[in-house]
């Protein structure tokens, strides 16, 4: 089969609905972040005030990777993905040297297998990053710094690999490759999963603090709360119900399904993360969005989501 490069850099605007959408998610930050700055309750609040700012990139990023074509949306995603494999590594006992070694090799793979996917090669890109965690990465951690603690090293690096590279992967897969019969496309099916995993955390940040009173795992997230939670399956639910129709061609109660699940998927990703930085002793990942940590801290639940939401529009088609 012949392989199409001009997917690497190829630009083609996606239909108007969705710039609509990305137009109303921009929409709605504005407004909220006007709150936080008009509300007297909120108004001394500058960490709120920062958190609900902190999705403007988020929104950016994902209005980049749905809206222009496969050459922004692969590069987009793979270029996320290095800022993920920074702070995931950081997150290790490794040495800095050991840091630049796995590094430079993780970044070579990331890339190497976003562009894969652009190129529709999906096996070689899955298989690639089998290769190198199943059978490269224990030997080079080896011979680069011998047996010391080379379970917890290895452990750790296999953890970000897959997270950063093997599961991030599937947000560009899931927004160049979509099953036939979705009526806007792989950048549809992108749009319903980045607006419902957006919705998603910042319902629950919401709802936690306006109704949060009982502590939903409060050894791993003291912030996370059983009212935020269900707040975020109210609204996400509804999102589900009126968007799947539309962007993905599907009935109605099942995108209520789909994003409910969604929301659940979400929290688990979340609270893994979390797990994470609890043993690595620190409170965000790093300091990118102000009043949110790092690119990880923001991601944390599209990471876990996406490989779940990929396979369950497999199944849908």
């Amino acid at each position: 089969m012949k392989t199409d490069f001009s997917a690497l850099w190829q630009l083609s605007p996606a239909p108007a609905d969705l710039w609509v959408l990305v137009g109303g998610g921009l929409a709605a930050i504005s407004i909220a972040t006007a709150v936080t700055y008009l509300h007297p309750a909120l108004r001394p609040q500058r960490r709120v005030q920062q958190a609900v700012q902190s999705w403007v990139p988020v929104i950016l990023m994902a209005a980049l990777t749905l809206l222009l074509g496969s050459g922004l949306s692969w590069l987009v995603c793979g270029l996320t993905s290095l800022l993920l494999l920074r702070e995931g590594l950081r997150l290790l006992p490794l040495t800095p040297a050991e840091q630049r070694l796995h590094g430079g090799l993780a970044a070579l793979l990331s890339l190497a297998a976003h562009g894969l996917v652009a190129l529709g090669q999906m096996p070689w890109a899955l298989g690639l990053c089998l290769v190198y965690c199943g059978l490269l990465l224990g030997p080079v951690q080896m011979l680069a710094s011998g047996p010391e603690r080379f379970i917890p090293r290895v452990g750790g690096l296999m953890l970000v690999l897959n997270a950063c590279v093997t599961l991030f992967l599937f947000v560009s897969l899931l927004v160049l490759q979509a099953p036939a019969g979705r009526p806007l496309g792989g950048p549809g099916q992108g749009g319903f999963f980045f607006v419902l995993v957006i919705f998603s955390d910042a319902m629950q940040y919401i709802g936690g603090k306006c109704w949060g009173r009982h502590a939903l795992a409060p050894s791993i997230s003291p912030a996370k709360t059983w009212e935020g939670l269900a707040f975020a399956s109210l609204i996400c639910g509804l999102l589900g119900f009126g968007l799947a129709p539309w962007l993905l061609g599907l009935p109605a109660w099942a995108g209520l399904l789909l994003a409910l699940a969604m929301v659940g998927l979400g929290l688990v990703g979340d609270l893994l993360v979390s797990c994470w930085k609890r043993d690595a002793g620190v409170k965000d990942t790093g300091t990118l969005l102000p009043g949110q940590g790092g690119v990880l801290d923001r991601c944390d639940s599209l990471i876990f989501v996406a490989p779940w939401f990929w396979l369950l529009m497999q199944v849908s088609a």
